[in-house]
């Protein structure tokens, strides 16, 4: 995929090696930090041992480096969509480690939309779009 999936607002984004040179808070007898790189890591190990693999992946980390979010984006797909996790962590216990799975639709500016298809229905819905013939919206 050449784009990016990832809205980071002011944020850089960076990729995996950059991750890893983030400085990790030190422990406390409450607290301990686990590495942002690591914990992409192992998602993408228990990934791989499911054979699903990641073909796009952007992270981006606060200024102060404490917080961490990140798009994957995976090879399985069908037509017209991609799945793709979501990741956030944080050092400073502002945010909790957390994961959010979805699908990335591509869409065709020459085709527009034509119908969606609403899970758990099985219904396609028929999609506002302009009437070619007429001018006119249905």
């Amino acid at each position: 995929m050449t784009t990016g999936t990832l809205v980071a607002g002011p944020l850089p984004k960076i990729d995996r090696a950059e991750l890893a040179q983030i400085p990790v808070p030190e422990a406390t007898s409450t607290h301990k930090p686990e590495p942002h790189h690591a914990i992409v890591e192992s998602l993408v190990e228990t990934l791989s041992f499911r054979h699903i693999g990641v073909v796009n992946e952007e992270y981006a980390v606060s200024s102060d480096g404490m917080r961490m979010f990140g798009v994957l984006d995976l090879e399985t797909q069908m037509e017209g969509c991609r799945f793709s996790i979501g990741i956030r962590n944080s050092h400073d216990k502002s945010l909790r480690l957390g994961l959010t799975v979805g699908i990335r639709v591509f869409c065709v500016l020459e085709h527009g939309l034509q119908r969606r298809l609403y899970p758990g229905t099985g219904e396609a819905q028929q999609e506002l779009q302009p009437n070619r013939h007429s001018g006119s919206r249905r």
